[in-house]
């Protein structure tokens, strides 16, 4: 395993007693903090964060889930963390982007979807 394998990037949040993630739509998502899964938990899927463990996750473990066909969403926290190491990796990644697009609404909230792709 490569040190960066090990780099925590962010957090991922599962529902206790299941093997249901914290998810926008069908898609993982990755907070830059503990604070911030908190509150995607309360704002994405209405429900108490109490009822789910918040985990570390690292570099290593989401390039495995997309080998797999996971697809992760990435707060920007979290992206700026995940960015750098991908790169270095030689994937091809673009620096966090949100559309031009205002918020559908307040409690809105910007992330940036990574998913693999194989060219071969």
């Amino acid at each position: 395993m490569k040190k960066r394998d090990k780099l925590v990037v962010g957090y991922f949040a599962i529902r206790m007693g299941t093997r249901n993630v914290v998810c926008d739509g069908d898609v993982c998502v990755i907070a830059g903090s503990q604070k911030a899964m908190n509150s995607y938990i309360f704002r994405l899927v209405k429900k108490n964060p109490i009822d789910f463990h918040v985990k570390k996750t690292r570099y290593g473990e989401i390039l495995q889930g997309m080998r797999m066909g996971g697809v992760y969403t990435f707060d920007k926290k979290a992206y700026k963390k995940f960015y750098p190491i991908a790169k270095t990796d030689g994937l091809s990644v673009v620096e966090f982007q949100i559309e031009d697009n205002p918020k559908p609404n307040d409690a809105a909230i910007p992330l940036m979807r990574v998913k693999w792709i194989d060219l071969r």
